[in-house]
């Protein structure tokens, strides 16, 4: 159901694209169903320049469809959940297991949703405003700071790495400017771990009945979310620190280096923004950072990428398995093994899905190298939006493959939560086991 709402939203974005008002000099079909499935997708791919080539009108229906399409998978998935006929419990059970939450709890879920989704980009689109129209860096225009500053935060708290400034983030408007940087990555930080741990936060700081700490009061699931990225994100910082001191952030005081690696680490795992040129990052750099758009944001959130949680799980069995242990466990929790299966088939597809993508970009665009598209295919469908600077330059086949990527890497989640839910076959007899050698 979902990904035929993501279809129907791509569609009507492309055809939207396509009017003569939406661009300067127009643009191709191509192009524009690009465009369109990348900010449906929350990805932030681009084939032409946001900030020029897309008029007023059309950076508005860019903002809108990374608005829809980034609570989508979550907000219009539940809605269909819980008001859905014929079919009704399907849908609920499914969105049971993704949102953890009761079958009679998703419709009053979403209106959270809806309203700590408004909450977040009302202050996040306040605090750049004040330092926009305060020191005029953007234009004299209070209406134009006020645009600028909702549609970064909008892209932002969605993880979509679109940008109306020419040059994105490495234009001078952003680049030295470390206040705009640390709250459009507290923002990515907020879309990235999960509707459902947003809401958990906010519901046991308003409800605090006990005296339990507010880390103790939160879901098991929300304090997995939290744990992890907080992990992969200074992981990821120190390793940019490291290896990028005497490159990409060489003649940079120590502030700034500190800024522009936490923002790298933040913005690589989903969001897609980038204050320096990736296209400068050393070899080991490129590789944690195709690490970590793999691993990506964490469930029910704005992100891609297998999750947080498929990530740890995936470790932690590794673990138990060394440790000859019959059981994975999280705070004294054990993990059920069907969630283990599914999080190795997770993985497995994932990986199948980039090989051919990279395969087939291989071939149609010989000219870049495996490193570059490789990159790139992660990016699409990890949904991050980081490229190496190849993607304006991919031939047709490869922006369709790319597009094609961006597309599944959007919806795999509910899908394969639907094909889970599905009715199965129980048997009361079991084969004979064999042994094979691994």
């Amino acid at each position: 159901m979902d990904d035929c709402f993501v279809i129907l939203l791509i569609s009507i974005g492309t055809l939207l694209l396509l009017l003569p008002e939406m661009t300067t000099e127009g643009i191709r079909f191509i192009d524009a169903l690009f465009t369109s499935t990348s900010a449906c997708c929350v990805t932030g791919l681009t084939v032409i320049e946001t900030g020029t080539d897309f008029t007023f009108k059309g950076q508005f229906v860019i903002m809108l469809l990374i608005q829809i399409g980034g609570i989508n998978i979550v907000c219009f998935a539940t809605y269909l959940a819980s008001s859905y006929r014929g079919n009704s419990l399907h849908y609920q059970s499914v969105m049971k297991e993704m949102l953890s939450t009761s079958l009679h709890g998703t419709k009053s879920l979403i209106k959270e949703i809806f309203l700590y989704t408004l909450i977040i980009e009302l202050i996040g689109s306040f605090a750049l405003f004040l330092h926009y129209n305060h020191n005029h860096f953007y234009s004299e225009s209070v209406l134009q700071n006020i645009f600028l500053s909702v549609f970064h935060t909008i892209a932002a708290f969605n993880n979509a790495g679109f940008s109306i400034i020419e040059g994105g983030m490495t234009a001078p408007l952003f680049r030295m400017d470390h206040y705009v940087q640390y709250i459009i990555a507290l923002l990515i930080f907020l879309g990235g771990i999960g509707f459902i741990a947003i809401a958990d936060i906010f519901n046991n700081i308003h409800n605090s009945n006990t005296k339990k700490g507010l880390w103790h009061r939160l879901q098991v699931m929300t304090k997995l979310s939290i744990k992890v990225s907080l992990f992969l994100v200074f992981a990821g910082a120190l390793s940019f620190f490291i290896f990028e001191f005497n490159n990409a952030s060489a003649g940079t005081g120590f502030s700034d280096r500190i800024c522009t690696a936490l923002f790298a680490s933040i913005s690589c795992r989903t969001a897609g923004f980038a204050t320096i040129d990736n296209s400068l990052f050393s070899t080991p750099t490129i590789l944690i950072f195709i690490i970590l758009m793999f691993i990506g944001a964490s469930p029910s959130s704005t992100g891609g990428g297998i999750k947080t949680t498929t990530f740890y799980i995936i470790i932690k069995s590794a673990i138990a398995t060394i440790k000859g242990k019959k059981q994975v466990t999280i705070y004294n929790r054990s993990i059920a093994f069907n969630y283990v299966d599914r999080s190795y088939t997770i993985v497995l597809f994932t990986l199948s899905l980039i090989f051919a993508g990279i395969v087939v970009i291989s071939i149609s665009d010989p000219q870049f190298t495996l490193q570059e598209i490789v990159y790139e295919a992660v990016s699409a469908i990890g949904t991050v939006g980081l490229t190496l600077g190849i993607t304006p330059h991919l031939s047709l086949i490869g922006k369709l493959t790319l597009i094609l990527l961006m597309f599944v890497g959007r919806i795999t989640v509910l899908t394969l939560a639907l094909s889970v839910a599905r009715k199965t076959m129980y048997t009361n007899y079991s084969l004979a086991r064999t042994n094979i050698n691994i």
